[in-house]
C-alpha cells in the first residue's frame, strides 16, 4: 500500500505542476527542494514528508488536505505494522530455569557476603530471620516477573 501512496502523490504532485506549467526545475527553484527530489518525489521512488508536501502544495495551490488524507492512511498503516512486529524477547523454558536457578544462587551469596562482612550482623536471631525473610520475598518477586505469562 505504501508505494500505491507514493504513486498518488507523485500523480497530484505531476498533475499541479503541469497545470501550473512548471518544468520540474521550475518548480525546484520556487520550492527551494532539489530538482533531483522533485524528480524522486514524482517518479513515486519516494514519500516526501510534510513539510515538503506543504511546501509543493502551496507553490501549486493545491489544497493540502488531500494529501494529507493520503499520509494520514500511511501513519495509520506503520502505526499498525509496528504494533504487530513488535520485538520480544523469547526465551525457552530451559533458559528459563537457568536464570531462576541461577538468579536464586546470586541473591544467596550477595546476602550471605553482607552477613559475613558486617561483625555485628545479626545480633539477634531475629534480626537474622528478619534478614531471611526480606532475601525469601526478593527471590520470590524476582522469580514471579520471570515465570508470568505474558
Amino acid at each position: 500500500m505504501k508505494s500505491n501512496q507514493k504513486e498518488m502523490i507523485a500523480a497530484l504532485l505531476k498533475e499541479g505542476r503541469i497545470a501550473k506549467g512548471y518544468t520540474q526545475k521550475e518548480l525546484s527553484e520556487l520550492s527551494n527542494i532539489s530538482i533531483r527530489s522533485i524528480q524522486r518525489i514524482e517518479n513515486g521512488d519516494i514519500l516526501p514528508r510534510t513539510y515538503t508536501l506543504k511546501t509543493l502544495a502551496g507553490i501549486l495551490e493545491q489544497p493540502f488536505e488531500r494529501f494529507s488524507k493520503i499520509l494520514q492512511s500511511q501513519s495509520f498503516e506503520k502505526d499498525a505494522k509496528e504494533t504487530d512486529n513488535s520485538p520480544t524477547l523469547s526465551i525457552n523454558k530451559k533458559q528459563l530455569i537457568i536464570l531462576s536457578v541461577g538468579t536464586c544462587f546470586a541473591i544467596i551469596f550477595l546476602s550471605l557476603a553482607f552477613i559475613a562482612q558486617s561483625p555485628g550482623f545479626p545480633e539477634t536471631t531475629f534480626e537474622l530471620l528478619v534478614f531471611c525473610a526480606i532475601v525469601l520475598l526478593l527471590v520470590t518477586g524476582i522469580l514471579f516477573l520471570f515465570w508470568r505469562n505474558k
